[in-house]
């Protein structure tokens, strides 16, 4: 378990078409702060977690500056998620902090439901787990994606690229839905993340970014493509 100490990071979000792809990649390669590989790409999926009126997707709608997500974050094998955090992501204007808990789902037991695994998974909590969970139970969507990670010569600077990103909607599914899923287009969302204290350098850096930052939100537009599929 990670304690809220607060440590504040900023996080800024940039869409990428795919024919502005190599473009952004040379931007990284050719910077002045040296990008290089941090480690081993892998697949990253993340159970989203809302009320029953989806009151955190409609925060993020509104766009007011103090947020809340609720997740379970596992890596590659969608059906394993033995190993998981559950995370808790506080943001409040253009900075944000994170608190995770050791989890785990298993996603292949025989008469698996919802309700009784994530009931397991609030009973192992701590009263502080249960407390910042409040009522963000309900399953919404599974969101998967291919990650790469890259990190700055003076290791101030971190950046993922996301590519082949889709959802598996859970609404209304008494079991894991691991099989339908819906694209969420044509695109790759680089992030460039770095701690409080680094806003000049990272202020730096984006005045040079060939592409235009902004608000994006993986579970945001997975509930959209869902809707208007």
């Amino acid at each position: 378990m990670n304690l809220p100490n607060r440590e504040y990071r900023f996080e800024v979000k940039v869409p990428v078409p795919l024919n502005r792809l190599h473009r952004l990649q040379t931007w990284l390669m050719t910077n002045s702060l040296m990008f290089h590989d941090h480690h081993s790409m892998r697949d990253v999926n993340s159970l989203y977690l809302d009320t029953p009126m989806l009151a955190r997707y409609e925060e993020n709608l509104s766009g007011i500056s103090t947020r809340k997500k609720v997740r379970i974050r596992w890596y590659n094998d969608l059906n394993n998620a033995t190993s998981a955090k559950l995370e808790f992501k506080h943001r409040q204007a253009s900075k944000g902090y994170k608190v995770t808990f050791d989890t785990s789902l298993d996603l292949l037991k025989p008469n698996f439901s919802w309700f009784q695994e994530l009931k397991y998974c609030y009973d192992q909590l701590t009263t502080q787990g249960r407390s910042l969970w409040g009522t963000e139970q309900t399953p919404i969507i599974i969101c998967r994606y291919r990650r790469q990670y890259l990190i700055s010569q003076c290791n101030r600077i971190r950046v993922t690229i996301d590519s082949n990103i889709v959802v598996y909607e859970q609404r209304y599914q008494f079991s894991a839905n691991l099989e339908r899923y819906v694209s969420l287009g044509d695109y790759v969302l680089m992030e460039i993340k770095t701690d409080a204290e680094n806003e000049q350098l990272l202020s730096q850096l984006m005045s040079t970014c060939p592409l235009r930052p902004s608000r994006h939100s993986k579970y945001v537009n997975g509930i959209r493509n869902l809707i208007w599929r």
